[in-house]
């Protein structure tokens, strides 16, 4: 038993690197395509059985690394995380600090170990990947297989990946807020629509004398659309005091043609338009009614569908656990072989987000291959126009 220990510990030579080396760390074996159980005959229960042995074999490979550029951590049964004693590499993404110390959580602290970057011990003894999955995964507040498989693709995809929390808050980027003309544009815009404004902020009328230039200009421009001809006399009228009557009263002799009138053409199309039917979007409708019935914060049923992560893009170079970014999607996980998710079950999440970013279901198959499923709800700012089967708009 000394031996042993005293061989473990000591360092390896030349042919025992090569011994505990592999050429790769994928598992080859794995089903083209998603089946059922009634479809799980001899053949494919083969190639389950092949793909576990593989793995199996994956998570029992010693790996050989430098122990100067690995973290080292201790796992805490009775608080269910790692204690992190020593701290090397970039730690922005992973885990959290209070006044006792830093640590990681469950799923963070096997990903690291699978990416040789984390040493965990429990009773001074290491563990090893294959008892890390039986430690870490299962237990009450953590991650499910399908849910850390997920977790581990997009991370290996460069993707930043957060438990789902909704009490957490999001930095604005300052390219994504509008300018201050901007919103007073889109203020008085609502206003003179008598329309609730969507857009508006805390900060919309601070700049009072902003606000009501913006106004002004909007008025005139609408003025010069609505009422051209009031706009010309005015314009006439301003004219030049010493031109003799005779020459101004010879303009309204000289009027252009009808088809190059450009009023006479918008006057054809208004009457054009007044044919089509405005029909709205079902989305919308749902929205109103849902949000009216519901209230739009109201928390989700328990036995409903669940949020498990943030998705933010990779591009984050700035990414910060403690103050990130709006994700790009939110992430749902479910099995392959459940019933899949009705739409307007995946509506009704949605719209339960006090901050609304699309949806993204990943199905996780027995062979832990993941299918990915994108729900962007986001309200389209457009009408969906038809015309009548018993009307034409060709013009005369």
């Amino acid at each position: 038993m000394a031996e042993n220990s005293v061989k473990r510990n000591s360092l390896l030579n030349g042919s025992e690197m090569v011994q505990h080396h592999t050429s790769t760390y994928e598992v080859h074996s794995q089903f083209n395509r998603l089946v059922s159980l009634d479809e799980l005959d001899e053949t494919r229960q083969n190639d389950l059985s092949r793909m576990q042995e593989e793995l199996r074999r994956m998570l029992t490979q010693e790996r050989v690394n430098k122990t100067g550029s690995i973290s080292e951590g201790i796992w805490e049964e009775d608080h269910h995380r790692v204690r992190i004693t020593r701290v090397e590499g970039k730690w922005q993404t992973y885990g959290y600090e209070d006044s006792t110390g830093k640590y990681v959580d469950c799923h963070e602290a096997l990903f690291l170990m699978e990416m040789n970057r984390l040493m965990v011990k429990w009773n001074d003894v290491m563990v090893s990947i294959e008892q890390g999955y039986s430690l870490f995964l299962g237990q009450p507040n953590s991650l499910t297989m399908e849910q850390y498989q997920v977790y581990s693709v997009l991370n290996r995809a460069s993707y930043y990946v957060l438990r789902y929390d909704p009490a957490r808050q999001y930095r604005t980027e300052v390219n994504d807020l509008p300018s201050a003309e901007e919103r007073c544009v889109w203020g008085n815009l609502y206003e003179m629509l008598h329309q609730p404004n969507p857009r508006e902020t805390s900060d919309t009328r601070a700049n009072t004398k902003l606000y009501e230039t913006v106004r002004r200009s909007m008025r005139k421009y609408n003025n010069l659309i609505t009422k051209p001809s009031a706009v010309k006399d005015q314009e006439d009228d301003g004219g030049d005091a010493k031109e003799p009557v005779h020459k101004r009263n010879k303009l309204e002799f000289h009027k252009l043609p009808a088809e190059h009138d450009c009023f006479n053409m918008i006057e054809r199309f208004r009457r054009i338009f007044d044919r089509f039917d405005i029909v709205r979007s079902m989305t919308e409708e749902h929205r109103e009614s849902f949000e009216d019935q519901h209230g739009s914060n109201q928390a989700a049923d328990p036995g409903s569908l669940q949020l498990v992560f943030d998705l933010f893009a990779p591009e984050s170079q700035s990414f910060k656990k403690t103050n990130p970014p709006l994700p790009i999607a939110r992430i749902i996980v479910r099995r392959s072989s459940e019933t899949m998710p009705y739409f307007r079950e995946l509506q009704d999440v949605y719209y339960r987000q006090s901050q609304r970013v699309p949806l993204m279901l990943m199905l996780v198959s027995d062979s832990l291959s993941v299918h990915c499923f994108l729900y962007d709800m986001t309200r389209v700012a457009r009408n969906i126009i038809t015309l009548p089967k018993d009307s034409s708009c060709s013009s005369k």
